[in-house]
C-alpha cells in the first residue's frame, strides 16, 4: 500500500523541530534562520542553554514592518456623515477625530 503525501506534508515530517525548554513554546528550524535554536517567544538559546536577548531583539525588530494604514471608509462616505448627529460609536469617533485635527 502506497501512502501519498504533500509537500508540506513531507517537509513537516523531515525538518528538524525544536521545543523551547522554558516555555516549551515549538517551532520548525528554518534553513534561513540565523539563531535556529533561539525561542523568539521567551529569547532562551536551547543550544548554549543561556537567555539571548540581544539576538531576540534583533528578531523581533527586523520583523516589524510599518504597513500604513488601509482606509476603510471612502471620501464620499466620510463627508456624508452628520457630525451633529453620528449615528454609532463609529461615526462619533470620526467626528472626535475630525474635531481635533481642525
Amino acid at each position: 500500500m502506497k501512502i501519498i503525501i504533500t509537500e508540506k506534508q513531507a517537509k513537516k515530517l523531515h525538518s528538524e523541530s525544536v521545543k523551547c525548554e522554558k516555555c516549551e513554546h515549538e517551532w520548525v528550524v528554518e534553513e534561513k534562520d540565523k539563531h535556529p535554536h533561539l525561542c523568539h517567544d521567551c529569547g532562551w538559546d536551547n543550544k548554549k542553554k543561556e537567555y539571548n536577548e540581544k539576538e531576540l531583539f534583533n528578531f523581533w525588530k527586523n520583523q516589524k514592518v510599518e504597513k500604513p494604514l488601509e482606509e476603510k471608509w471612502t471620501n464620499k462616505y466620510k463627508k456624508s456623515i452628520d457630525c451633529s448627529n453620528p449615528k454609532g460609536f463609529s461615526q462619533r469617533a470620526h467626528c472626535q477625530g475630525k474635531k481635533n485635527v481642525n
